[in-house]
């Protein structure tokens, strides 16, 4: 199997997974931004920032990235996802829109 190309991307979606999704990755969310995960949206900076500390302290994720594909609305990336979780690794998908500045304004994961 090939290594996915990460510069196939938009350099945003590209960067926020070269993150980890740590907390790093805040300044590339537009302010009026959401992140629906787990059943749950964060809307706003705060908000999202509160979620990224979560998600790396309860799972120490680590990205694999594997494919992508663009759709009307943004591009959806399929990932291996390994971490502290039950079921690591797994593969999950998540979808990106991003405004007109190439900041994120909503990542939902599906």
């Amino acid at each position: 199997m090939s290594v996915f190309n990460p510069t196939a991307l938009p350099a945003t979606i590209a960067a926020y997974f070269a993150t980890s999704g740590n907390r790093a990755a805040i300044d590339l969310f537009a302010r009026e931004a959401a992140v629906v995960d787990e059943g749950e949206t964060h809307t706003g900076l705060e908000a999202i920032t509160s979620w990224l500390d979560s998600v790396e302290r309860r799972y120490r994720p680590r990205y694999v990235l594997q494919d992508a594909s663009r759709s009307g609305t943004g591009h959806t990336v399929t990932f291996e996802v390994s971490g502290t979780f039950p079921g690591s690794p797994a593969i999950l998908r998540q979808h990106f829109e991003l405004n007109m500045d190439g900041k994120i304004r909503l990542l939902r994961t599906l």
